[in-house]
C-alpha cells in the first residue's frame, strides 16, 4: 500500500510520522496500543503522535479499534471516509497476550447492520488471539 499517496488523496501533507503511523498499522495485521506506536515511533513525541492520531481518525484513514482501561488501540480502516467509519467487524481483545485483532463478522450479521443508517459501528470482544489459540 502506497501511505504517501493514500495521504496526498485525501489532502494531507505527507509527513514522516504519518507515513510511519500508516506503514506500522497496515503492516501489523491487529491493532496497536499508543504506547506500542510510541515505541515503534520513539522519533517522534507523544504530542506529535496524538495529534496525528487524531488527524488521521478524522480522515477516515485509521480507527480506534478498542478503548478499555485508559489505553487505547488504533486500527488501519479500509473503505472508511471522514464522515463514515464502516467497520462491519468484532474487535477481540486476546485474555492471554492483550494484542487486539479485527474478525469479520458473519455475513448475515454484516448485510443486517448495513441496512441501518449508522455513523459508527464498534463491536469488541474478549478471547484468545489467532496466535494464542494456535
Amino acid at each position: 500500500m502506497d501511505v504517501a499517496l493514500l495521504l496526498k488523496n485525501e489532502g494531507l501533507r505527507v509527513t514522516k510520522i504519518r507515513v510511519e503511523l500508516l506503514t506500522a498499522l497496515n503492516q501489523e495485521g491487529a491493532a496497536l496500543s499508543q504506547s506500542d506506536l510510541q515505541l515503534r515511533l520513539a522519533s517522534f513525541d507523544r504530542t506529535s503522535l496524538y495529534r496525528n492520531l487524531g488527524l488521521l481518525i478524522d480522515h477516515g484513514l485509521i480507527h480506534k479499534a478498542l478503548e478499555e482501561n485508559g489505553t487505547s488501540f488504533y486500527a488501519a480502516c479500509s473503505g472508511c471516509d471522514a464522515v463514515v467509519h464502516r467497520h462491519d467487524h468484532v474487535h477481540v481483545k486476546c485474555t492471554e497476550c492483550d494484542r487486539v485483532e479485527c474478525r469479520d463478522l458473519p455475513v448475515e450479521l454484516a448485510q443486517g447492520l448495513q441496512a441501518l443508517a449508522l455513523a459508527e459501528l464498534n463491536i469488541s470482544a474478549k478471547g484468545l488471539c489467532t496466535f494464542c489459540a494456535a
